[in-house]
């Protein structure tokens, strides 16, 4: 049997306009591709690693491009993919309360709607960011879901000008979060397999936590950035510096560093 195929889809690109958290939310600016980008990258990755599937990403994967919709639609399509979904950040509060997650879909046929609920049930449920919004799954014609032939799903997972939001979407752990149910709503609604062997394994006995992790370092970060979203204060970079063994603060995209655990 031919693996099944999923179109996965960060949406913009590292330098569109506009596209970044509120400045007086986040001094830094947080692109919304970055953070698109981030839970992507995690589900591509947990889908490669335990599923029998193939992954298409219909982005670009460093940013650099803002590939055009109808190229993204273009290469779903031609990949014969079982489903496309494509991850955003809203906008539009302006510094004030509320925001929320919310699901998009086109399709009048009537799976598509529950099978758009069942994303955003499955993502909340992980979550918890429900938000105010009056309408939280939406019918509605974004060119990527509207012209992509299989079932596809536009989710804006949250506010960049939130205050509510915006600490809560900088987060490692919400982008975790947000990524294993994906997976989750992957696995009920299009029966993506785990490889032979996976669910089989024999369950091992918890671990210590570690002390440290590694991260690799992505276009756009800093050390002061990387500590800031990672460790919950700027300020903590030379622990950051220590462990990895540097002496600059200067770093590169794909750098491995060593960062403290928690």
């Amino acid at each position: 049997m031919d693996k099944v195929v999923i179109a996965l889809d960060a949406g913009h690109g590292m330098n569109t306009a506009g596209k970044r958290c509120l400045k007086k939310l986040d001094p830094n600016q947080t692109r919304e591709w970055w953070l698109n980008d981030r839970i992507m990258d995690k589900v591509e990755g947990i889908l490669e690693a335990k599923y029998d599937c193939i992954v298409v990403r219909v982005d670009d994967t460093t940013g650099v491009e803002d590939v055009s919709l109808a190229s993204r639609v273009k290469a779903a399509n031609g990949a014969v993919a079982v489903v496309y979904i494509s991850m955003h950040h809203n906008a539009g509060l302006n510094g004030k309360k509320g925001g929320g997650t919310v699901v998009f879909y086109y399709s009048s046929a009537k799976e598509r709607q529950a099978q758009a609920q069942a994303l955003y049930d499955t993502i909340i449920a992980h979550t918890g960011l429900v938000g105010n919004r009056s309408s939280k799954v939406v019918k509605k014609g974004y060119y990527v879901i509207k012209n992509t032939k299989m079932p596809a799903f536009l989710v804006e997972n949250g506010f960049m000008d939130s205050v509510d939001d915006v600490p809560v979407i900088l987060s490692e752990s919400h982008a975790q979060k947000t990524a294993e149910a994906v997976i989750e709503f992957l696995e009920k609604e299009f029966h993506v397999k785990k490889k032979a062997g996976v669910e089989t394994a024999a369950p091992k006995q918890p671990a210590a936590a570690p002390k440290t992790r590694a991260y690799t370092v992505r276009k756009g970060d800093s050390l002061w950035r990387i500590a800031t979203y990672e460790l919950g204060s700027g300020s903590r970079y030379k622990e950051i510096m220590e462990l990895s063994g540097i002496t600059s603060t200067s770093i590169r995209v794909g750098q491995v560093l060593t960062i403290p655990a928690t």
